[in-house]
C-alpha cells in the first residue's frame, strides 16, 4: 500500500483481515526516493509513468513485514519486489534472513534489477551495471546464507571467514522470486529463482518464458520444474469489463475468473495482485470480494 493510507493501523488491519479470509500471501514492494521521472519508463511500458501515490509515502518493506510478523501466523509474507543493486547486498541478506526468522520460514525474497534510472542517480548507485550486481548479489547471499566461517571473492564484493547470524529458518534459504520482463531476467532465474515474476508481460515474452524457460533451467543443471512463473498483475473489480489499457483482471467477477484461468493454461503457477486503487477500503473491499466471488469459482 502507498499512499495517505500507508501506515501502521493500517498494514495491521489489512494483514489480519487477508489472514481471516485465508489470503496466501502479502507482498510488499519498495522505492526509497521518488525523483522527478525523465529517463525511465514505469516498470519498461514505452511513456508509462508512476502514480502520484507514490510522492505520499512509500515504506521500507523490511520493516513493515517485521511488524508483521507479530500480528500474523499463516499467511506469507514477500517482497514484490526488492531492488537488489540500489542497497549493500550484506545488509539485505540480513534483513532477509531476520524476516524469515521472525516469521518462522513464511517469508518470499522477490528480487530485481530496477527500471528507475533517476532513482539510482540519487542514491550513487550504478544504474548500468545493475544486472552483474544483482547476479553477484545473489551469489553472495546464497554463501552467506550457508554455514559459517564465509569466503567470497567477487568482482563488487569480497569477504574472507566471516561469519553471518541468524540464517535463514528455511532451507537453503527462502524462495527467490526473480522479476523483470526480460530475457536477461528470465535467465537469472533459471540460475537463481525458485519462480520468474513478470509484471504484466507481453504475450509474445510469456510464450517464449514458457517455451526456453526450462531449456534454461537445464543448462543451469538445475532439476526440470525447479522455477514456476509467478505473474504480477493489477486487480480491479468494476462494473463493465477491462477497458482498454486495463488488464485482464480488472473487470467483473467472471472477467477477473476468465482472465485467471487463461494465464493457467499459458503457464502461471502464481498470481500476485496489485489491488487498485491503493486505498485502505478498496483493499480490504477487494480482498473480499475475491475470497467470496471469485476463489470459490477456481476452485469449483
Amino acid at each position: 500500500m502507498r499512499g495517505l493510507d500507508a501506515k501502521p493501523e493500517s498494514f495491521k488491519e489489512i494483514a489480519e483481515r487477508a489472514e481471516a479470509l485465508e489470503i496466501d500471501a502479502l507482498w510488499c514492494s519498495a522505492h526509497i526516493v521518488v525523483p522527478p521521472q525523465v529517463k525511465s519508463d514505469y516498470a519498461n511500458f514505452p511513456g508509462a509513468k508512476y502514480p502520484d501515490t507514490w510522492k505520499e509515502s512509500y515504506w521500507e518493506p523490511f520493516s513493515v513485514l517485521s511488524y508483521l510478523a507479530a500480528f500474523t501466523r499463516t499467511i506469507t509474507l514477500g517482497t514484490s519486489i526488492t531492488v537488489l543493486p540500489m542497497h549493500n547486498p550484506f545488509e539485505i541478506a540480513k534483513q532477509v534472513a531476520e524476516v524469515d526468522t521472525l516469521t518462522q520460514g513464511r517469508f518470499v525474497f522477490g528480487v530485481g534489477v530496477g527500471w528507475f534510472e533517476e532513482e539510482f542517480e540519487v542514491l550513487g548507485q550504478d544504474f548500468h551495471n545493475r544486472g552483474a550486481r544483482t547476479d553477484e548479489a545473489l551469489r553472495l547471499m546464497q554463501a552467506l546464507w550457508s554455514p559459517d566461517p564465509v569466503t567470497f571473492e567477487g568482482k563488487y564484493y569480497n569477504c574472507t571467514d566471516a561469519y553471518f547470524a541468524p540464517k535463514p529458518v528455511q532451507e537453503p534459504c527462502p524462495p527467490i522470486w526473480i522479476a523483470g520482463n526480460s530475457e536477461a531476467a528470465l535467465r537469472r532465474a533459471a540460475v537463481f529463482g525458485d519462480a520468474w515474476h513478470p509484471v504484466r508481460p507481453p504475450k509474445e515474452l510469456m510464450e517464449y518464458a514458457v517455451r526456453e524457460l526450462p531449456r534454461m533451467v537445464d543448462e543451469a543443471g538445475r532439476a526440470p520444474g525447479s522455477v514456476n512463473i509467478a505473474l504480477k498483475c493489477p486487480m480491479t473489480f468494476q462494473d463493465g469489463p477491462p477497458a482498454d489499457g486495463q488488464a485482464p483482471t480488472q473487470g467483473r467477477p467472471g472477467d477477473i475468473v476468465d482472465a485467471i484461468r487463461r494465464h493457467e493454461e499459458e503457464g502461471v503457477d502464481y498470481f500476485v495482485f496489485d489491488l487498485v486503487p491503493e486505498t485502505l477500503s478498496e483493499t480490504l473491499d477487494t480482498m473480499e470480494r475475491f475470497a467470496q466471488e471469485v476463489r470459490p469459482k477456481l476452485e469449483g
